[in-house]
């Protein structure tokens, strides 16, 4: 049985539509959900975009992985909802107002994914979405960001690596960079129509990540903070 562990922080309402009437009041509401256990599949992508859903873990083509149901099923439930079919319907300026709403951002922690074998410390797969207090109203997917986090530079110099090699195995345009201490790889499909066949990965140094080293001295110890790494997976690109 997956292990969960739950953080809760609240900050920041918005005054009342009483105090402010050009105001919807919000709540921006962090939860953090830690699962220990997964499994590691074999990646059947073809495409870039089948394997950018797949780092996803499927929440870009609304397909979810196995993996992360769970988690969906209580924090993210719109992913499941089956929308009507029909025409687009016009109406006239101002004559529909969003209801007031709370901001919500889950963030689905792993230490290891199903469609990617690198050796990192963690990952995470942050979800933000517009909960409506009106129930006609569905809820809203508004951000969706992806990171694998590293303490030392050897192993996340290796995944970035691993990382470019896997998207570089598909015919895409590919632009790869390295300026100030930031390394960036481009891919986008051009044949594809869907909007996440544009991705970039970013290396970057995240010194929150690194480790704390004492050493002693004839003061006492001397304390060193090495770096730590993080790898973003993000939607869209320069290259086209």
């Amino acid at each position: 049985m997956p292990v969960e562990m739950f953080c809760v922080n609240f900050v920041r309402r918005n005054p009342p539509p009483s105090q402010n009437r050009n105001i919807i009041p919000k709540m921006t509401r962090y939860i953090l959900i830690v699962l220990f256990t997964m499994t590691l599949h074999n990646s059947s992508a073809q495409t870039l975009d089948k394997y950018a859903d797949q780092l996803h873990f499927g929440i870009l083509s609304y397909q979810p992985d196995s993996s992360i149901t769970a988690f969906l099923t209580k924090y993210v439930p719109v992913v499941f909802k089956k929308f009507e079919a029909g025409g687009w319907t016009a109406y006239p300026p101002d004559t529909i107002k969003e209801p007031p709403f709370t901001k919500v951002t889950n963030s689905y922690v792993f230490q290891k994914h199903p469609y990617f074998d690198g050796h990192f410390k963690v990952g995470q797969l942050a979800i933000t979405q517009k909960i409506y207090a009106d129930e006609k109203w569905f809820d809203n997917i508004t951000d969706i960001k992806l990171w694998f986090e590293f303490d030392n530079a050897g192993d996340a110099k290796k995944a970035f690596q691993k990382m470019i090699d896997n998207f570089s195995s598909f015919n895409v345009l590919k632009r790869i960079t390295s300026q100030q201490g930031l390394d960036k790889a481009e891919f986008t499909d051009k044949i594809s129509d869907k909007y996440y066949s544009s991705v970039q990965i970013i290396l970057v140094k995240d010194y929150l990540l690194g480790k704390r080293l004492a050493k002693p001295s004839n003061e006492g110890f001397k304390c060193k903070m090495t770096s730590g790494y993080k790898l973003l997976v993000e939607l869209g690109n320069d290259l086209y």
